[in-house]
Formats: C-alpha cells, sequence, structure tokens
C-alpha cells in the first residue's frame, strides 16, 4: 500500500484496493484473469457439494458479458488445467467439459480461494489505515465475507461498464461499433491498460510533468500483468484511442498515449463513487469482527 494511502482521495482509494485486489487475485490465481474465470473460481468455491452446473455459469456469463458457451467452456478447463476445479457428470464421475458437466472446488482451490479472501480482507484494512497485508493476521471467512467481496466487485463491474459507455458515445460511434467496443471494455485486460493510463494521469497523480506513456513502457508493464505480447497491446492501445479513452502524442519521436479528460473525469467520477461500497464492504467485512469461520472445510 502507498504511504498516507487512508488520506488520498475517495477515488483514488477506490482505485488503490481495486488495483491491488487484483495483484491479489494473480497471486493466488496465477495466468486466470478473465472475468469469466473470476465467475467460474468463485463459484466453484461458494456453490454445493455436489458441484456447480455449466450451463448456470454459462447463463451468469452470458447475462453480465455476453460470453458464449464455447467461451465458457473453455474457461472452466482453464480451471481445471490449474488445478483448481474438477469436471464431473452429475453421478460425481470425471467426465469431459461440456454444458451439461458440473464443476466442482478442489482442495487447491479452498486453499488458494481462503487465502484470497484473507489477503482481500487484508489490503481492505489498509485501505482504511489498519494493518497492512504483510503485518496482518491471517483473516479466515465465511459465505456472508464471501458475497459482500462479490456483490462489492459486481457492483463496480456495473459502474465500469457505465462508465465506458458513456465515453465510447462521446465519439458518436455507430451502435455496431459501440456494441462492439463494449464487448471489450468490460474485459480485465483493457481495463488495466486505462488505469495504467489513469494512475499517470493528473487524476490518479499530483506528479508534475507528462502523463503520456510511450507504447514500449505500456508493453513492458502489461506483460508482466497480463502476459500481452506487443502486437496484442498495440491492438488494444489503437481501439482505445478509437473509442475515445486515450489521445495519441509523441515523446522524443516514439508514440506514446495520455488518458483524455472525458475518460478521465468519467472514471474518476465512478470511482469516487465505489468508495461509499467500499466503506459499506469495510464496515461488514472490519469493523463488526476481525475472524470469521470458513464457508467449508478444505
Amino acid at each position: 500500500m502507498i504511504p498516507g494511502y487512508v488520506e488520498h482521495r475517495p477515488d483514488r482509494v477506490a482505485a488503490q484496493f481495486l488495483c491491488e485486489y487484483h495483484k491479489i487475485w494473480q497471486e493466488h490465481f496465477p495466468g486466470l484473469n478473465k472475468r469469466a474465470h473470476w465467475h467460474v473460481i468463485f463459484s466453484a468455491r461458494t456453490g454445493p457439494e455436489e458441484g456447480v452446473s455449466c450451463r448456470s455459469i454459462h447463463r451468469t456469463l452470458y447475462g453480465f458479458y455476453g460470453t458464449d458457451i464455447r467461451t465458457c467452456i473453455e474457461r472452466v478447463k482453464d480451471c481445471q488445467r490449474d488445478g483448481f476445479i474438477r469436471i464431473v457428470d452429475a453421478s460425481n464421475r470425471p467426465c469431459a467439459a461440456s454444458p451439461g458437466s458440473m464443476i466442482a472446488g478442489t482442495s487447491e482451490l479452498n486453499e488458494s480461494f481462503d487465502r484470497h479472501c484473507s489477503g482481500t480482507i487484508a489490503a481492505l484494512r489498509a485501505a482504511f489505515g489498519g494493518l497492512d497485508r504483510l503485518h496482518s493476521p491471517i483473516l479466515r471467512y465465511d459465505r456472508e465475507a464471501v458475497a459482500a467481496i462479490f456483490n462489492f466487485l459486481s457492483a463496480y463491474d456495473q459502474k465500469w461498464r457505465e462508465t465506458s459507455e458513456f465515453v465510447v458515445r462521446q465519439k458518436r460511434l455507430t451502435p455496431a461499433h459501440v456494441n462492439d467496443a463494449m464487448d471489450h471494455l468490460v474485459t480485465y485486460q483493457y481495463w488495466a491498460i486505462i488505469m495504467m493510463l489513469w494512475w499517470a494521469s493528473p487524476f490518479g497523480s499530483d506528479q508534475a510533468g507528462a502523463s503520456a506513456l510511450v507504447i514500449d513502457e505500456i508493453n513492458s508493464r502489461m506483460w508482466d500483468a497480463l502476459r500481452l505480447g506487443h502486437l496484442a497491446i498495440k491492438e488494444r492501445v489503437d481501439n482505445l484511442i478509437r473509442w475515445g479513452f486515450f489521445a495519441e502524442q509523441t515523446i522524443k519521436r516514439h508514440k506514446a498515449v495520455a488518458l483524455t479528460p472525458v475518460a478521465g473525469s468519467a472514471i474518476s467520477k465512478s470511482l469516487s463513487e465505489a468508495k461509499p461500497l467500499l466503506e459499506d464492504l469495510h464496515a461488514r467485512l472490519v469493523s463488526q469482527t476481525a475472524e470469521v469461520i470458513p464457508a467449508r472445510s478444505a
């Protein structure tokens, strides 16, 4: 956590917690950085002992992001490959992933998920002036704690969707192009790239100087976070220019981009609106109790 974290503006407090949360997620679920992975993992940990149907997960993903069933199955396979879930049939026998199959969490999932929750609660404590992650005691969790974390992040997801749509519509794109932009902007990859530029902008930093970043720097930092190559980053940056989030600049003959004022203002507004939700999460998970009991043993 950054020094004086609790004294920062509401938008920066919310932004810092969200960025810290994603670091915690990557620490315990490396490589599973897509929104669908997040839903699969949460569903497997909080679902019944017999498992959760892939159809149920797909309905949720389709409602949130328009994810098709094939992509849903691929994300389920990703989680299975990393040892976090088992794919079974209605008789609890191993089977191939399909719309009719079930997913059940493994002991590795339970351990990683519980530590992820402990880290999240510790980050929440630090956000409001408590102990930081390195010095905070290991915290246990229950279903209500998990639901509170899930609900906060889902609420922010909705705010991000509304913010993205507002920025995109300022470009007066066709409805088809708006829909295409929104399909991409709800993904974690785009959020991470945009937030990197937000932190470099006057909205996220008080440091004087240029707020633009050269593409090579974005490539380097996003490889560490997302494992995306330079061509994939270039495609996303070009899209963000076209959709009104970034403005193209030149720094010492190198292509660079900076966050547009419209995007920066809209993002700060949504983050500020998320701060009361973060305070409510803190009240539920930190202020009322220091230790809670896990939902079920690993």
